[in-house]
């Protein structure tokens, strides 16, 4: 779309009408601050960091409890694991930045750095219960559920 056909036709319009095209209450809102808004920069797109990284799945049957973390391109050697406590598990880590030259950008998407998560257990658990095991990115951390839930008895 051409801008400055735009912007001749809403001068026709606000000369041709009574009432203006653009209303006094929509002064924030001028033709001109509209199309000034539509420069282009030439920066790289940067997104924020998200703040669930890593993403985390969990599922459960009836014996076990499942969770899926991904951590593509990170050595599982290099990350921490742990209970905070029996119902927060905590993932650390760092995502090593490549080789390229960061002005060399054009569009950024994937997140770098050090990072730190908590995941809320859906269950708690003890440390010399969890399996962990990785196999492409993906970490699987595997715990069995606790079914011991014991009925109360009182005896007068």
């Amino acid at each position: 779309m051409d801008i400055e056909k735009v912007k001749k036709w809403v001068d026709f319009t606000q000369d041709f009408q009574k009432s203006s095209l653009w209303p006094n209450k929509n002064e924030n809102y001028s033709p001109e601050k509209f199309f000034k808004g539509n420069e282009k920069k030439d920066r790289p797109v940067v997104l924020q960091k998200e703040k669930d990284f890593p993403k985390v799945d969990v599922y459960r049957d009836d014996t076990y409890v499942y969770m899926l973390i991904e951590v593509p391109g990170i050595d599982p050697k290099a990350l921490q694991i742990s209970l905070q406590s029996k119902h927060q598990l905590i993932i650390k880590g760092n995502v090593q930045q490549p080789f390229i030259s960061p002005e060399t950008a054009v569009r950024k998407e994937r997140f770098y750095g050090s990072f730190e998560r908590i995941i809320q257990l859906p269950e708690p658990t003890e440390p010399q219960l969890i399996q962990l095991s990785s196999y492409q990115g993906v970490i699987q951390v595997i715990y069995p559920r606790s079914n011991e839930i014991t009925p109360l008895h009182f005896s007068w």
